[in-house]
């Protein structure tokens, strides 16, 4: 998976295709219908601006996708699939560790002589043991995914300022473009 930025080429950067998006679609039907009609014309020359406005928006699209991907997304992606991958495989290995000391348990009751009932005893303590290090490192993954989850807040405000910065820029391209309309 490529992570460079799109750029005015129009790559995505996670897929390396060359989508276009509605307001760059948008932008250059505009344009290429206000050259068609005529940019002496008062419609075709309004198009024309319109159009080079929704295509201006559509390069700060690509920015702000390239920008959330490198800041959140990938960030977000590792992990989730390293912490919490981590921490379902251990979580998995402790419900084993508790299947194996229940059924241990379960022999010792069920022990006919003192010699079963005693190797059963045994293995009941090594089961115990096995949960109990299990446990702990279980606990311990968690502690530590639960204090990088906590860190991770920094991405969603990464996030978030992407997202208002992005609408932030759009809102003042339209505006400008809707004060020129208006002289």
């Amino acid at each position: 998976v490529s992570t460079q930025s799109t750029g005015s080429s129009g790559i995505n950067a996670e897929y390396g295709d060359k989508r276009a998006s509605y307001a760059d679609l948008l932008g250059s039907t505009m344009k290429s219908g206000g050259q068609e009609i005529g940019e002496t014309t008062q419609v075709g020359q309004t198009l024309v601006e319109v159009g080079g406005t929704f295509e201006r928006i559509g390069m700060l699209e690509r920015e702000y996708l390239s920008d959330v991907y490198t800041k959140f997304f990938k960030p977000f992606s590792n992990h989730l699939q390293v912490e919490w991958g981590n921490v379902t495989t251990e979580k998995r290995r402790l419900e084993l560790a508790r299947l194996d000391l229940d059924a241990a348990k379960a022999k010792v009751r069920t022990a006919r002589t003192p010699e079963v009932m005693q190797q059963n005893e045994q293995k009941v303590r090594e089961s115990q043991a096995a949960f109990d290090r299990q446990f702990e490192q279980t606990k311990i993954l968690l502690t530590d995914a639960d204090r990088k989850s906590g860190e991770f807040c920094h991405y969603l405000e990464e996030f978030i300022r992407s997202q208002m910065n992005y609408h932030e820029q759009a809102h003042k391209m339209l505006e400008e473009t809707y004060n020129k309309m208006k002289q």
